[in-house]
């Protein structure tokens, strides 16, 4: 890769958050966090928080969980009542049948949720976070011959970890 193309990749394309951290939320994807947390029981705005984060890695902010569940709350997929000095949201029949008719969306979700993240390895992710920063914070350092050098580590280390992980246990 030359020198130039190199420079031109950002921190955030090559080693970003949705690749080595949380899952990153996708645009419009909020509101199918919120229901699909709210089907499986109601919660007050801090529950909701929580739970996404949970299932998601990503905490959103109660500057995006409000407004979301207000708008939701306006379509009619989400009802609110007050419990103890709280407002507890539940999902509405409305709300159920918003979430069936985009399942492929919902699956999605899902399944992207459901994929381990760093945080289920964290020594490997600790020491990945650490080759990323290494190489990206000492670009300055790096010319064309440098570069292929590390392609080629990588490329051996990769192979490596492969036959370590698609080994076959010894016998004994």
């Amino acid at each position: 890769m030359s020198r130039r193309l190199w420079k031109g990749w950002t921190h955030d394309q090559v080693i970003g958050v949705a690749q080595f951290g949380p899952l990153k939320m996708e645009r419009g994807s909020i509101k199918f966090f919120v229901l699909m947390t709210l089907a499986e029981r109601p919660l007050h705005g801090y529950g909701i928080i929580k739970a996404i984060g949970e299932m998601s890695g990503h905490v959103p902010s109660a500057g995006i969980i409000y407004p979301t569940l207000q708008m939701l709350e306006d379509q009619g997929c989400v009802s609110m009542r007050v419990e103890d000095h709280k407002k507890v949201y539940a999902i509405t029949g409305e709300g159920r049948h918003f979430l069936e008719e985009h399942q492929d969306m919902v699956e999605r979700l899902s399944s992207r949720v459901a994929q381990p993240r760093w945080s289920s390895l964290p020594g490997v992710g600790r020491r990945v976070g650490e080759i990323a920063r290494t190489i990206f914070y000492n670009y300055s350092y790096l010319d064309d011959e440098k570069i292929q050098q590390i392609e080629t580590i990588l490329d051996e280390t990769r192979r490596q970890i492969g036959e370590v992980i698609f080994a076959r246990k010894r016998q004994g």
